[in-house]
């Protein structure tokens, strides 16, 4: 995708001033706590606003963002009449991704995907969660310091996802190499895509498309009992997924199931450390782990925000907004909103209600949230069973990118019983 083509098919815009920019528009500090001041002063001085330097309206309180995200006839997931999608991205964004598409098209391509990644389909990887989770931590017994990504979050989810999905296990680093590619490429923010992304992205993507589509093929001449030969079976009314679609799924599953994942692990052991009062009450009341990771979801979001395209004008929010315009809903936002949530800077393991948006909301709710709350439970409880204690070594923690949500490295140092 080039400049050319983004200014060519740039949206109207608001009228401008001779002093458009917000003075919102940025957040006022680095790093997480900014972005948290900022959202905080967003809801209570401009909760809806455009944003010139994003060219976006910024949504940032709870009821904002359920309008964004459940209203899709106004408010689209599909990009594609404005900002085509290159074809380095095919395998994430073509017609399988029904993460950016629209009903009518969503609802029957949502349904064949769910007839394979069922509830109870998750709820009989338990005791193999489990067994994973046991053969990591074995694997650590002689270090006084690991990894938390590298050594834990990272490996468990990708396990778990390729082997649901039929996926040898032996290829696992070869997804760790593709998705970090996503992760590392700075401005990976669609339709915002860096200027070098042909170069730094586009080849990752391919070989990862041409191995699953070597795959699949594999698994229409042999069947197993794994979800992608679940997803080549699935049939409504007649109609089945094709190949294509096959693969834009599995990619959506092995990204966005295995990052939602890796980084609730990881989240639950930069709060736990923060709030150690709370971790001793989960280490003395396992009952309380299911309330805690509800809590860590809404305290420290996997996923910031969502994107959404306005279908057409439309004054919902308070503000006159045009067919074309993108809005951006803040998640984390949401999440920290008093009018939803009573003291919400305080993270409360028993907090109640706790409907918490860290999933999404509506049609394009996270289809593998049932599986990142197991992966938590079993392996937040064998954790406990393993380590007396641990120190999360702040100096040494790395993140993916300046807000410091996603850990790419995160030492801590353990105590075992």
């Amino acid at each position: 995708m080039t400049t050319q083509t983004l200014e060519a098919e740039k949206p109207p815009e608001p009228e401008r001033t001779a002093n458009s920019v917000h003075p919102l528009a940025q957040p006022a500090g680095a790093g997480a706590r900014g972005l948290l001041e900022w959202f905080a002063r967003a809801r209570a001085e401009a909760p809806v606003f455009w944003d010139e330097s994003r060219q976006a309206w910024q949504v940032f309180r709870y009821d904002d963002y359920l309008t964004v995200s459940t209203n899709p006839q106004l408010f689209s997931s599909d990009f594609s009449p404005v900002f085509p999608v290159p074809e380095e991205l095919a395998i994430l964004m073509g017609p399988g991704t029904f993460g950016g598409i629209d009903p009518p098209r969503h609802g029957p391509l949502r349904k064949l995907v769910s007839q394979a990644f069922t509830p109870r389909r998750i709820a009989t990887l338990e005791p193999r969660i489990a067994e994973i989770t046991r053969g990591l931590l074995d694997g650590l017994r002689e270090k006084g310091q690991i990894d938390v990504v590298s050594d834990l979050a990272y490996p468990l989810p990708v396990i778990v996802i390729a082997e649901l999905l039929g996926i040898p296990a032996e290829d696992r680093d070869l997804f760790r190499e593709w998705v970090d590619v996503i992760l590392n490429n700075e401005g990976m923010e669609y339709p915002n895509l860096p200027d070098d992304f042909s170069e730094t992205m586009g080849p990752a993507i391919k070989e990862w498309g041409d191995y699953l589509y070597r795959r699949i093929a594999l698994k229409r001449e042999t069947p197993t009992d794994d979800l992608m030969s679940g997803l080549i079976e699935a049939e409504v009314e007649g109609r089945r997924l094709t190949d294509e679609e096959i693969v834009n799924i599995v990619a959506l599953l092995l990204t966005a199931g295995h990052i939602s994942s890796a980084t609730l692990l990881g989240n639950l052991f930069l709060v736990l450390d923060e709030h150690r009062e709370a971790q001793a009450e989960l280490r003395a009341d396992r009952d309380l782990i299911p309330g805690a990771i509800e809590e860590t979801l809404r305290y420290r979001s996997p996923f910031n925000n969502i994107f959404r395209l306005l279908k057409e004008d439309t004054d919902i929010l308070g503000h006159p907004m045009k067919a074309g315009q993108m809005v951006v809903a803040w998640i984390a936002s949401a999440n920290r909103d008093s009018a939803h949530f009573s003291d919400p800077d305080t993270f409360d393991v028993r907090r109640q209600p706790n409907k918490h948006m860290s999933f999404g909301h509506g049609i394009h709710h996270c289809l593998g949230s049932f599986l990142a709350r197991l992966e938590a439970k079993v392996f937040l409880e064998l954790f406990f069973d393993e380590f007396s204690d641990y120190r999360v070594e702040h100096d040494e923690v790395e993140f993916y990118e300046e807000d410091e949500l996603t850990a790419r490295r995160l030492p801590v140092t353990v105590t075992r019983h």
